[in-house]
């Protein structure tokens, strides 16, 4: 059995031809041996890419012959490359020392901030009955709804009920008591 000639194997790339694939995408990868370290981490998105583009070619210009197929896959991947490595030549690259990126510190504004709201809910909190006080201390130790509710020995919907409502009422009485604020809430 002879070997299939170009026009077959171009015939069987394009019906898509598990074997066929496979045998151009071995092309592929034996032409990107000349590139492999300064191409490396592109390596694969190019073999899809490169084969993908080749097959659009096919299909749109057919194969003009003048070569043999794996030859013309081979300069494929040859051109590829060398428009990817100039593509990166042409990057802009940026020292990282040398960027001004926002400093992870928070600002005296920000803490000022931030200190004002921790007394404006504390206060708020004062307000509160103490059932809500009650639920608002094992929210914040992290506990869930589910362990909550066992803990209270109330079901999981009756609890978030009474979450909610002392959420509303925490709000309420920001509002009353801080307009200022700007807390909408809801």
């Amino acid at each position: 059995m002879s070997d299939p000639s170009d026009q077959d194997l171009i015939e069987q790339l394009l019906a898509g031809e598990p074997s066929t694939w496979e045998l151009v995408r071995s092309w592929i990868r034996d032409a990107f041996i000349p590139y492999r370290q300064r191409l490396a981490v592109d390596r694969e998105d190019m073999e899809q890419e490169i084969l993908l583009q080749l097959i659009e070619a096919l299909r749109r210009d057919g194969f003009e012959g003048r070569s043999q197929f794996k030859t013309y896959v081979k300069s494929w991947v040859h051109h590829k490359s060398i428009d990817r490595l100039r593509a990166r030549s042409r990057r802009e690259w940026v020292v990282i020392d040398d960027l001004d990126l926002p400093s992870e510190k928070t600002s005296a504004l920000e803490e000022l901030a931030s200190a004002e709201n921790v007394q404006i809910a504390l206060r708020v909190l004062e307000e509160m009955p103490e059932d809500c006080r009650e639920l608002w201390r094992l929210i914040w130790t992290g506990m869930g709804y589910k362990e909550m509710s066992r803990r209270l020995g109330i079901s999981e919907g009756t609890l978030r009920a009474r979450v909610l409502r002392c959420r509303r009422r925490a709000l309420e009485a920001r509002r009353r008591r801080y307009p200022e604020s700007g807390e909408s809430g809801g």
